[in-house]
C-alpha cells in the first residue's frame, strides 16, 4: 500500500466515514476510492490536487461535527496547528502523495535495473524452467503465437506455465496455416487443450502481433522473447516489479484489441440465448465423444436421466426440449461420429455417460436398449456413419480430453472432467470460422488413418452376427445383474 493510501486508510477510519460518501465527494466512483485506499493506486496528477482539497473538506466537516479536534492532533501529529483543520489534511495528504509517487519512481527505476538480458540458450532454458508454475486464479498473456510455441523445441521450459489448475490464460493464434488444410495444427491445439484441460483458455487472433513477443506470468513478472528461424529462443529479457507489471499491462492490452477466436463457457452461456438450440438447426453434424456416449439414446431414459441431474442441471423443459431436438436430428441429418475403441469399450463395460450437463451411469438394461435403439436408428437413416479409432495404433499423444460437437457454423467443445472433477472450464466455444473449417478438415482427415474403420447401415447384420452375442451375455450374465448398477448420477469414476 502507498503511503498516500495508507494515510486515507487512517482518516476514513478515524472519521467513521463510509468509502460511498467519500466517493460522492470527490466525484470519483467508489471503486478508485478503495484502490487509493487497498491498492497501489493513485489518483492522476493532474487532478490530485483538487482531491486532496475535497477530502480535506470532507474529514475537516466530519471532525469539527464530532468534536474530535483534539484526537485528531493526537492522531496526526504532524498536522500543523498553525493552519486550519481543513488546509492541515490537505498538505497531509499532499505531502503523502509526493512521497508516494516518489517511491514509485525509484521503485520504478530499481526495477528496470533489475531486468536481466540473457542470450545464451542454456542460461534461458533455465531460467524460464525456474518460473513457479501460476496458481489457481493467476493469469498467463502470450503475445506469441502458440502454434509457434506448441512447434517449439524449447517448448518442455515453457509449458508448465500452462499447467497450473484454474490458471487463466491468454494467447494469441496465428490463423494463417488454419486456412488451407490445418490438419497438424488443429491436432497440436487439440493436444494443448487436452494436456491442460484444467486451465482457462482464451485465445485471440495473433494477425499483427508477430513482432511482439510478450509473454507475462502473474502479476508482477513479463518477459520480451525472441525466436530464431528453428523455433529456439534466442535472447530474453525478464523483468520483475513495476516493469514486470507493465509488460504484462502492454501485452493483455494488445491482445484485447483482437478478436477473440476460442473462450470458456459454462452450462448456462450453452443455454443463453437458444445457442444450443440454434446449433442443432443444421442438417450435417461430426461429433467426436472420448467419454461415454450420448447419443441416439432410447425414449425411456429421457425422463431418469432428467430426474437424477437435480436443479445443477438446469430447467427440465429445456433438457427435455433438447432430447426431443436430437431426436428429430438423428432421424433426417447427416451425421459423422467418432469413437475411441477404448472409450466404446468402458462405456459397454461401466454404462458411463455425460448427457448434455448430467453425468449418468446407464444400467445393464439400459446399456441393451441403447444398443438396440442405435442399430435401428442406424438402419433407418442411411446417413449415419461411425468412425472407430484404435488408440493402440494412432501415434503417441495426451489423452483426448474434450468432446467435439460441429456442424456447419458452430462448434463447441465439452469437458467430461470438469464435470466429474469441477476443475476447469466446462465449455468452449469457437468463434472463428476458420478454426469451425479447419476442425471439419481435421475430423475427415481422421477417416483416412489406417487405424480407423468405418461402421454404417451396411455394417450392422455383420457386426450384430460377430459382436452381438458376446455384449448380451456380458450386459445380461454380470454377477448380480442391475441391482450393483442402477441407474444414478452418482460418481460415475475418474476419466
Amino acid at each position: 500500500m502507498t503511503e498516500y493510501g495508507a494515510l486515507l486508510r487512517r482518516l476514513v477510519d478515524f472519521t467513521g466515514s463510509k468509502l460511498y460518501a467519500v466517493a460522492d465527494e470527490v466525484g470519483y466512483d467508489v471503486s478508485y476510492i478503495s484502490k487509493w485506499c487497498n491498492k497501489d493506486l493513485l489518483p492522476a496528477p493532474k487532478t490530485a490536487h483538487t482531491v486532496d482539497v475535497a477530502l480535506g473538506r470532507f474529514f475537516g466537516d466530519a471532525i469539527r461535527r464530532d468534536g474530535a479536534e483534539a484526537a485528531f492532533d493526537t492522531a496526526f501529529p504532524g498536522a500543523g496547528a498553525q493552519e486550519g483543520l481543513e488546509s492541515r489534511i490537505t498538505t497531509l495528504l499532499s505531502e503523502a502523495y509526493d512521497a508516494s509517487v516518489h517511491h514509485r519512481t525509484a521503485t520504478g527505476s530499481a526495477a528496470a535495473s533489475e531486468a536481466e538480458l540473457l542470450v545464451r540458450h542454456h542460461e534461458i532454458l533455465e531460467r524460464l524452467r525456474a518460473i513457479p508454475t501460476p496458481g489457481k486464479g493467476e493469469t498467463v498473456i502470450c503475445t506469441i503465437d502458440l502454434l509457434t510455441l506448441l512447434k517449439s523445441r524449447d517448448l518442455p521450459a515453457l509449458e508448465h506455465l500452462f499447467h497450473g489448475k484454474g490458471v487463466h490464460i491468454h494467447a494469441a493464434l496465428d490463423l494463417t496455416s488454419f486456412r488451407q488444410g490445418g490438419q497438424e495444427e488443429m491436432g497440436l491445439l487439440y493436444g494443448f487443450l487436452s494436456r491442460n484441460r484444467e486451465s482457462f483458455l482464451t485465445l485471440y487472433d495473433g494477425a499483427g502481433l508477430e513482432r511482439e513477443g510478450l509473454l507475462a506470468v502473474g502479476e508482477h513478472c513479463g518477459m520480451l522473447m525472441s525466436m530464431d528461424g528453428r523455433g529456439e529462443l534466442d535472447a530474453l529479457v525478464m523483468a520483475q516489479g513495476a516493469a514486470g507489471t507493465h509488460l504484462r499491462e502492454t501485452a493483455m492490452a494488445r491482445l484485447s484489441e483482437r478478436p477473440v477466436l476460442l473462450s470458456p463457457a459454462q452450462p448456462e452461456d450453452m443455454r443463453r440465448g437458444g445457442y444450443r438450440t440454434d446449433f442443432y438447426s443444421r442438417d450435417q453434424f461430426q461429433f467426436f465423444s472420448p467419454y461415454g456416449f450420448e447419443f441416439l439414446l432410447p425414449p425411456s431414459v429421457c425422463e431418469p436421466i432428467l430426474q437424477a441431474g437435480g436443479p445443477a442441471a438446469g430447467p427440465v423443459w429445456d433438457l427435455r426440449r433438447l432430447f426431443i431436438t436430437w431426436e428429430e436430428v438423428f432421424q433426417k441429418s447427416h451425421i459423422d461420429f467418432y469413437l475411441l475403441k477404448s472409450s466404446l469399450l468402458r462405456y459397454l463395460d461401466s454404462g458411463e455417460l455425460l448427457f448434455a450437463d448430467i453425468p449418468y451411469r446407464m444400467s445393464y438394461a439400459q446399456r441393451l436398449e441403447h444398443l438396440e435403439n442405435i442399430k435401428e436408428r442406424v438402419l433407418a437413416n442411411h446417413d449415419i456413419r461411425f468412425f472407430v479409432l484404435d488408440d493402440d495404433a494412432l501415434p503417441p499423444g495426451p489423452q483426448p480430453g474434450f468432446g467435439v460437437y460441429l456442424s456447419p457454423k458452430k462448434l463447441f467443445l465439452k469437458s467430461p472432467g470438469a464435470y466429474l472433477t469441477g476443475e476447469g472450464p466446462m465449455f468452449y466455444t469457437v468463434q472463428s470460422d476458420i478454426l469451425i473449417q479447419a476442425a471439419q478438415r481435421y475430423l475427415e482427415h481422421l477417416q483416412s488413418l489406417s487405424a480407423c474403420r468405418c461402421f454404417d447401415h451396411r455394417e450392422v447384420p455383420e457386426l450384430e452376427r460377430r459382436y452381438g452375442g458376446m455384449i448380451y451375455r456380458m450386459l445380461t450374465m454380470h454377477p448380480g445383474g442391475d441391482s450393483e448398477h442402477p441407474a444414478s448420477a452418482g460418481d460415475p469414476g475418474p476419466l
